[in-house]
């Protein structure tokens, strides 16, 4: 099966005098990478899945830290690094996705397929 990574897109709100090491403790957290900042209160970042950390886990974290205003997902995607191009080993969609979206493709009916993505 592909291996995929979870990207997220945040936006971060930081208050007024929230205090210097504010952005330091945040790209302290597992998975968060900072891409830009705005003055002393905006902050783009991307946070992605890391071995120990879930990103939403990160983003509820960012939100609980005291001088931020706002953590707002502004963009997700999951990336395959790889084709997922393997055959079905059995029929059962629960125990692999890969199936259920190839299973689409072909025409059966009743099986659900993967969401276009929005871009």
């Amino acid at each position: 099966m592909a291996n995929s990574q979870n990207i997220c897109g945040v936006a971060v709100y930081l208050a007024p005098g929230a205090g210097a090491d504010l952005t330091a403790r945040i790209m302290a957290l597992p998975g968060v990478e900072l891409h830009a900042a705005s003055g002393d209160h905006r902050l783009a970042a991307t946070i992605v899945d890391t071995p120990t950390s879930m990103a939403i886990d990160q983003i509820a974290a960012i939100h609980r830290l005291p001088g931020v205003v706002a953590a707002s997902l502004i963009f997700h995607a999951v990336d395959e690094s790889d084709g997922g191009d393997e055959p079905c080993h059995d029929n059962s969609c629960e125990e692999n996705a890969a199936c259920c979206s190839d299973a689409g493709r072909i025409g059966r009916a009743g099986v659900p397929t993967r969401q276009s993505e929005i871009r």
